[in-house]
């Protein structure tokens, strides 16, 4: 699996190395969806990957939620490198929890955008997470928490308030078009968070992993059905 994975950082999908990107000093966040999480193995080889460009693994956040963070951060610990062990921050994201949050603007209607604080505060947010296309068949869900790619940033790491208005939106009336507009939202503030390259994953029916790939998301989303 790290041959694989070192494969599709190699070989981005219309996107520069990630050398280029992430700089020594960097503070970098990995924002890793329930998927990855619950696989510790193979998100300690993500993180052996970024580390590569000669990161200091203080400067290497990987958040996931507070509830995968108790279950699964020991693990994810035995996996890394001894040298990195102790060094690579892990936060478990509470929505609830004011001090998780931090601002990272003002949304059209005046209210405040809420994520978590690593993640706003970070210089370089890296998601990873299963591609859309094996959830739902790609289709906007509130039962499976997916709104389009990433997802795994927002609403996942964003406060209380906004994860319950995703996940409620379901039963509402225009169903269809409130999803749309949430997902068109989602993008909106991942764009405004800077996030340039993203970490994907595809599965087969099985939940089996078929392939990796790194690169620009939009240009990702435009050719997934190529790989």
């Amino acid at each position: 699996m790290r041959q694989l994975i070192a494969e599709a950082f190699r070989q981005p999908v219309n996107f520069p190395h990630i050398s280029q990107v992430v700089y020594p000093g960097d503070k970098v966040a990995v924002a890793a969806d329930a998927f990855v999480v619950s696989r510790p193995g193979m998100l300690a080889n993500f993180a052996a990957e970024i580390m590569a460009v000669g990161l200091d693994a203080n400067d290497v956040t990987v958040l996931m939620l507070e509830s995968e963070r108790k279950m699964h951060e020991a693990a994810f610990r035995d996996a890394l490198p001894e040298e990195w062990r102790t060094a690579i921050r892990v936060v478990g994201h509470n929505p609830l929890e004011p001090q998780c949050l931090a601002m990272l603007g003002v949304a059209k209607d005046d209210s405040p955008i809420m994520l978590n604080r690593t993640l706003v505060e970070a210089d370089v947010v890296i998601p990873i997470e299963r591609h859309e296309a094996a959830i739902n068949r790609g289709q906007a869900s509130a039962l499976t928490g997916h709104f389009g790619m990433h997802s795994v940033i927002y609403p996942r790491f964003a406060d209380g308030e906004t994860q319950k208005r995703f996940l409620f939106s379901g039963a509402k009336k225009n169903r269809e078009k409130l999803l749309a507009a949430l997902v068109a939202e989602v993008d909106e503030i991942v764009y405004a968070l800077g996030v340039m390259m993203t970490v994907q994953i595809l599965t087969d029916s099985q939940d089996e992993i078929t392939r990796f790939i790194v690169g620009d998301a939009k240009e990702i989303g435009k050719c997934i059905s190529d790989f």
